[in-house]
């Protein structure tokens, strides 16, 4: 179903955890990622990311992925970040 044709939709925003922007990323649903990066240092083996999944093990599995553009970077308060990015596919 295509959201634009059927409903005029023109631009979704999708916030979610790191398993839903995997599943998004790798089915090509994304045409831009807008990240706004806040640091904080967090780590472990089980600690989520940004993209979560299945591990990354052969080039056609990382073509699925798409490349990301950067098409602006902006800094906000309090240090943060806003990275805009086009998915190329």
């Amino acid at each position: 179903m295509d959201l634009k044709e059927k409903y005029g939709c023109e631009r979704l925003t999708v916030q979610s955890g790191g398993a839903m922007n995997g599943i998004f990323l790798r089915n090509g649903l994304f045409d831009f990622v807008d990240i706004i990066v806040a640091l904080v240092l967090v780590g472990g083996k089980n600690t989520s990311t940004l993209i979560d999944g299945d591990s990354i093990t052969t080039k056609e599995e990382l073509s699925k992925l798409g490349v990301l553009r950067l098409t602006s970077c902006e800094k906000l308060e309090d240090s943060y970040l806003r990275l805009k990015y086009e998915v190329v596919k």
